[in-house]
């Protein structure tokens, strides 16, 4: 299907779905950090059981979550001629990708290594 054939309604209901989708894997990812942090809190924790869910929720968070920031960008830069030259083709088309994907891996890589360097020292 060529991108211009695409009409508006279709696009703005794809990424919807991929602003949705990318919440979701946040909200997740918080949820387990959260958890994970209630759990060291109690200080009955099985140490490496734990640090398995610590590590397995930043694998999740960062694939799946960079791979949505792609898939946003993808979408933006397939807009068709007439949506490219709006105001928020124009802004989506100058937004700052790397500076997006460097704050989410330092965020939840942070968070990650905080709560394994509380169990392990």
């Amino acid at each position: 299907m060529d991108k211009d054939s695409m009409n508006k309604q279709t696009r703005a209901i794809m990424f919807n779905a991929l602003g949705r989708d990318f919440m979701l894997i946040n909200i997740i990812a918080t949820f387990s950090n959260l958890v994970t942090l209630t759990l060291i809190s109690t200080e009955n924790i099985a140490i490496l059981p734990l640090s398995v869910g610590i590590i397995a929720t930043l694998i999740f968070a960062l694939i799946a979550g960079l791979n949505q920031i792609d898939t946003f960008k993808a979408h933006i830069m397939d807009m068709g001629k007439e949506e490219a030259e709006s105001n928020m083709g124009k802004l989506g088309q100058n937004s700052p990708f790397s500076m997006w994907k460097t704050v989410y891996i330092l965020t939840y890589t942070i968070f990650a290594l905080a709560q394994l360097y509380q169990i392990w020292l």
